[in-house]
């Protein structure tokens, strides 16, 4: 049976993953001579963030109408502290969606170097909004750490052994098509080594 810890644990290595992604896609779009042969490693992160953000958005959605239903009759401050994180969630879902039509284009024609400009500019807003809009939010956080039981953990967390074996295909491609010339992005080298690791990626 998961307990919660195991449970957070899971959690954090997920969100621990999404963000080695966009990191590592912050540091290509940082690289001065950018190369047709970085498409196929936009796709791969677009197709793991498509994945990873749908799971992120569920998992938060889910956490917060828990909140909700064990605030029960809340104060105006923690209605105002879970009204934030849904409009970080909605602002998430616009950026995501233009992120993931300028993937599908890029897929249709690699090499148009206005599809892949595109491709840059909206990838570089949607980090842009990830750093500032989606990190953290600790007023959210403290009340679940408050009112959580072990079970609601275990039932945000939403294990699942199928997501995470397609999960495991989709980061390896992204691993496997990141140009050499493109580093892994800040903190992410030693994350990324121990995930190879115990996943068996080599």
């Amino acid at each position: 049976m998961t307990d919660s810890r195991s449970a957070i644990a899971s959690l954090m290595g997920e969100r621990g993953r999404l963000r080695t992604s966009h990191e590592m896609l912050k540091a290509a779009l940082e690289t001065e001579s950018r190369e047709p042969s970085f498409v196929p490693f936009y796709i791969a992160v677009a197709n793991y963030m498509e994945a990873s953000m749908g799971r992120l958005n569920s998992q938060d959605v889910n956490m917060l109408g828990t909140l909700a239903d064990k605030l029960g009759a809340s104060t105006p401050e923690e209605d105002e502290i879970l009204a934030e994180v849904h409009r970080r969630l909605d602002g998430n879902r616009e950026h995501l969606k233009k992120f993931l039509a300028c993937r599908t284009a890029l897929a249709a024609d690699q090499a148009d170097p206005d599809t892949i400009a595109a491709f840059e500019s909206t990838s570089n807003s949607y980090i842009d909004y990830i750093h500032n809009r989606m990190g953290h939010h600790a007023p959210s956080t403290d009340i679940a750490r408050r009112l959580f039981a072990e079970a609601d953990w275990v039932d945000i967390a939403d294990l699942d052994d199928d997501y995470f074996a397609a999960e495991k295909l989709l980061y390896r491609a992204l691993l496997d098509t990141r140009p050499d010339s493109v580093p892994l992005g800040m903190a992410a080298e030693d994350y990324v080594k121990a995930y190879q690791s115990d996943q068996g990626l080599g």
